[in-house]
């Protein structure tokens, strides 16, 4: 005996999905060409190097006027042989490269300041060490004496300090004819050490550097108001 019974109905098996796919691409991508090195201008570099070369040579040239800069005393007054030194007298200037003469450091001015001048000192030259002295005047075997001078009797503008001078005696002011003075007409060889007016018009006092032998007559014809005086040539 058969049993008619309805067919199942199939079970139907599901499949795991796939990741959707990206649309491919119509037409292949084509890789690009490697980039190739930018040319370079051989004026460029030979500019470049000449720019570098002289840019070196310029920065030797200013380090080496640098380096050779030396600060150094000069005067900024006139100063005359045996005058004191006083710090308004001294400057400093910078040189560069080596001088040819002898100078002081700008930094020694204070060791001079006090000292005489051994020679005139003119405005704006250079100082060498020789050009100071601590020796006071007068030096050995030399005296100073001091004249007062009638007007006339001595070319004021010319008297310097270090000036050479003579000392010419004139006869007394009594003079008997036919008596002669011993020292009339008589001169003396002698620098001008200072001078100043005197209280009269066109007198002037004057000191003088003499030698110690000839310091008293000198002094007495001074006294005796005896003495011209006479600018040599000279510093």
């Amino acid at each position: 005996m058969s049993i008619d019974s309805p067919p199942r109905a199939g079970r139907r098996l599901s499949r795991p999905r796939l990741p959707a796919r990206e649309p491919a691409d119509e037409a292949p991508r084509t890789p690009e060409p490697p980039r190739l090195p930018a040319r370079r201008n051989p004026k460029w570099i030979a500019l470049g190097v000449l720019a570098i070369c002289l840019g070196g040579l310029l920065s030797y040239v200013i380090y080496a006027r640098v380096a050779t800069e030396s600060a150094v005393l000069a005067m900024a007054a006139t100063v005359y042989r045996g005058e004191v030194i006083e710090a308004g007298d001294l400057t400093s200037v910078t040189l560069s490269g080596d001088p040819s003469v002898p100078t002081l450091p700008a930094d020694h001015a204070a060791s001079l300041v006090g000292r005489r001048a051994a020679y005139d000192l003119v405005d704006g030259s250079l100082l060498s060490p020789s050009a100071v002295t601590s020796t006071a005047l007068p030096a050995a075997q030399r005296a100073v004496v001091g004249l007062r001078l009638a007007g006339g009797r001595a070319p004021a503008d010319f008297l310097v300090p270090g000036a050479p001078i003579r000392l010419v005696a004139l006869p007394p002011a009594d003079a008997q004819p036919g008596v002669a003075d011993p020292h009339a007409g008589k001169t003396f060889v002698a620098r001008a050490v200072s001078s100043q007016p005197g209280p009269d018009a066109g007198s002037l006092f004057v000191d003088v550097d003499v030698p110690a032998a000839q310091a008293p007559t000198i002094a007495l014809l001074a006294a005796q108001d005896r003495l011209s005086v006479v600018r040599d040539a000279g510093r």
